[in-house]
């Protein structure tokens, strides 16, 4: 599972470099989901977060855990979006993230 956990930080710390950036894509998307553009700087912060305390024993739980509500997010943005289609990633990331969640506490 240790593998599983830097491939999901590496993820995180991916999308939350992109985020804060905030390329016109990014902050369109945000804006065509009908959040403010200090939602996706408050995403980025969790992704960041999260994706940093899921590498360490001990705050693996709680890095998960971020990381878990922000997905669930991203899930239900393309859900009321109807964006079919895009589920598939986050969808493998909640499942990785649950798989972290079921891991016996270390």
């Amino acid at each position: 599972m240790a593998y599983a956990k830097y491939i999901l930080a590496f993820a995180f710390l991916s999308a939350a470099v992109v985020n804060l950036a905030g390329p016109k894509a990014i902050r369109a998307e945000f804006a065509k989901w009908g959040y403010p553009d200090w939602i996706r700087v408050a995403v980025s912060a969790g992704e960041l977060g999260g994706a940093i305390l899921i590498c360490f024993n001990g705050a693996e739980r709680i890095g998960a855990s971020i990381l878990l509500v922000v997905t669930l997010g991203i899930l239900m943005s393309f859900t009321r979006s109807k964006e079919w289609m895009r589920m598939q990633y986050p969808f493998v990331l909640f499942l990785l993230l649950a798989a972290v969640l079921r891991q016996p506490h270390a």
